[in-house]
């Protein structure tokens, strides 16, 4: 996927973990210049399914979490979940032409297309992946001069729109933030159009994610979670009037009977702390012996410290001492409020 970028971008000092471009050699100052300035950010390790066809749209509808028939010109998030409501992955989904194009990490994406492949069965929908396109994070504020210097649109939240042959999505952040994608050779020679944007990897990336509440489920914590307990429901993912799908009778109970036990926060780790990974494990007082929470993912911060989303008891939360390996959290406030839903 995108070897030609990819082997640019590696010649450009960016280090390679995977198919990610994590960093250029100093991930504290990148994760600086995204929490203070506009970045850009190539984010090959995100692979595309394409889903087209009479049935796409109805297809697509029976089985994630938000309406899909209503899409309209905007990027939406879904979750595809088992039968027991547990997230299998997490899409953001857009309309493009006579298709939608699903959105998630490439080290998943050939399992979650094998498994909807699965259920196509008489639908008139087709499931392909596109390695030859290409997507592109761009943030900051002046991320929409950016993009009208590079002759782009600058949507707002939560729509999306298309110039020549890249689509724009607006996504929630703390700064305007866009994701680009299109034809690989598109979107490579965007940069190059967007002067004063400072190229960063793709861990700054997620600590953009992060500071936005965005959770990334991967392989590390697939069907770990109800779309809920990571705030999917304040997010704009669940659609709770829809029709039903795998997993909608434990989301919709969740949702009616407020049953949840866990919810999504963002916290921190103090510097010199070592960065738990995604499906870490978290202690409480108020639980000894048992797990008090799951790290969903976590990056370095602009202060030398870590900061992560971590989907956590309710009740530890509350009591607020949460640790990992010893070490305490201190829990940041989201963008979105909390309280509402808890």
């Amino acid at each position: 996927m995108q070897r030609e970028w990819k082997a640019e971008l590696i010649e450009a000092g960016g280090r390679l973990e995977g198919d990610a471009i994590v960093d250029y050699g100093d991930r504290l100052a990148e994760v600086q210049a995204a929490a203070h300035g506009t970045v850009w950010s190539a984010l090959t390790h995100m692979g595309i399914i394409r889903a087209a066809g009479p049935d796409a749209a109805a297809f697509l509808h029976s089985q994630f979490s938000n309406d899909v028939l209503n899409l309209g010109a905007t990027s939406q998030l879904n979750a595809y979940c088992t039968a027991q409501g547990r997230m299998i992955a997490l899409f953001r989904v857009v309309r493009r032409d006579d298709a939608y194009l699903l959105l998630l990490p490439g080290a998943i994406q050939a399992a979650v297309q094998k498994r909807l492949a699965l259920y196509v069965l008489r639908a008139k929908v087709q499931l392909a992946a596109v390695p030859e396109w290409a997507i592109l994070g761009l943030s900051g504020p002046e991320a929409p001069q950016a993009l009208a210097a590079a002759g782009l649109p600058a949507p707002a939240v939560p729509a999306a729109a298309t110039g020549g042959d890249v689509t724009v999505m607006a996504i929630p952040g703390r700064a305007p933030r866009y994701l680009l994608m299109g034809p690989e050779s598109a979107v490579s020679a965007l940069p190059s159009r967007m002067p004063g944007v400072a190229r960063v990897g793709a861990c700054a990336w997620a600590w953009l994610e992060i500071q936005a509440g965005l959770p990334t489920i991967g392989a590390q914590t697939g069907e770990a979670f109800v779309p809920q307990m990571t705030n999917l429901d304040l997010l704009s993912g669940i659609h709770f009037r829809k029709g039903c799908y795998p997993g909608q009778e434990i989301v919709a109970r969740t949702h009616y009977l407020g049953r949840l036990k866990q919810r999504m926060y963002l916290a921190s780790l103090p510097p010199g702390a070592p960065i738990p990974p995604p499906g870490a494990t978290l202690q409480a007082p108020n639980l000894p012996g048992q797990p008090a929470g799951t790290v969903v993912d976590a990056q370095i911060g602009p202060d030398g410290g870590v900061d992560l989303l971590a989907v956590i008891q309710i009740s530890s939360h509350d009591e607020g001492a949460v640790l990992w390996q010893d070490l305490p959290l201190t829990f940041r406030d989201l963008p979105y409020p909390l309280a509402a839903s808890c």
